[in-house]
């Protein structure tokens, strides 16, 4: 008897401790499942309709006509989209603006200078304001007749007055910098978070080997802070691409002309102002790829600094 119920009263824990993992894996699955399926209806399904969409003629009522790659050879010759994507890529060239700034703010306030509390408020207030109230602020601030250029007139600058978003050569520079102060409190933030968490030994050492200031910040500091640096990186490419439209369809609707027009709000026109459904979602999946390959260049190159500076 013995040789037959001992294997048994061993395996019959064994067994249970297996389910008991079993289910305490699969409870994780269970909690998620209702937030997974509404993420697969809204945003996953979309996505792939998206894709088919984007091989068929379709204006949105009648049903699509299949046409093969007809829309991406369309695209690849197409002027507008040519104009919006080379607005998207003098945005992304502005990104170690959007880096350095808030990085500086946060290394500043990370070192508690006078008012740090404030500042650290102040800065991200932005952040917490829809692009469309921002849009429509700045449409009445930076108008002609508006209160920017009143003031320079009081105070004898009359002569820098300009018309600040209808001015072609300054459109995109005025949405640029608009841009930059609405999303910078983001990154201040992120900074912060990562300068209150570096290791202090190391800078210590360094300090204690006769390092300078600037030794340490560029080869402790950033060292420690190239992972945050990559993320906020990666975050701007993306947000350049997909968050432009509401802050550049209330501030100057993609003008004067097409001077201020992305790819997103070239999008949304094909899409919905020329009834281009077919059309537009070829723009969005051509976006996708843009955004996946700008990104990965973006980390490339930050890797490759890194190299440069051991």
């Amino acid at each position: 008897m013995t040789s037959i119920d001992g294997p048994a009263q061993v395996r019959g824990p064994a067994l249970g401790t297996r389910l008991r993992r079993a289910a305490g894996r699969a409870t994780p699955l269970f909690l998620l499942a209702p937030a997974l399926a509404l993420l697969v209806w809204l945003l996953v399904i979309p996505a792939a309709d998206a894709v088919r969409l984007a091989f068929t003629d379709w204006d949105g009522f009648a049903d699509p006509q299949w046409i093969g790659l007809d829309n991406f050879n369309d695209l690849l010759s197409d002027d507008r989209f040519t104009q919006a994507l080379t607005h998207n890529l003098i945005i992304i060239a502005t990104l170690p603006i959007w880096i350095a700034v808030p990085y500086a703010l946060a290394w500043g306030l990370h070192h508690k200078i006078w008012g740090w509390r404030f500042f650290r408020f102040a800065f991200f207030l932005p952040v917490v304001l829809s692009p469309v109230v921002i849009g429509v602020y700045y449409g009445m601030f930076l108008d002609p007749d508006g209160p920017f250029n009143g003031l320079l007139r009081t105070i004898g600058l009359g002569g820098l007055a300009r018309e600040w978003t209808n001015d072609p050569g300054l459109a995109l520079p005025v949405v640029i910098a608009i841009v930059i102060w609405w999303t910078f409190g983001i990154g201040v933030l992120i900074f912060l978070s990562a300068l209150s968490n570096l290791d202090g030994e190391l800078e210590d050492a360094a300090r204690v080997d006769g390092a300078s200031r600037w030794q340490i910040q560029r080869h402790v500091i950033f060292w420690q802070m190239r992972p945050v640096v990559q993320f906020w990186a990666i975050i701007l490419v993306i947000l350049s691409f997909t968050s432009f439209f509401p802050l550049i369809y209330t501030l100057t609707d993609g003008g004067p002309g097409f001077a201020t027009a992305t790819v997103d709000f070239y999008l949304y026109q094909e899409a919905f102002g020329n009834g281009n459904l077919g059309y537009a979602s070829a723009v969005a999946v051509a976006l996708v790829v843009v955004i996946g390959v700008v990104a990965g260049l973006a980390v490339l190159l930050l890797r490759g600094r890194r190299k440069g500076i051991r």
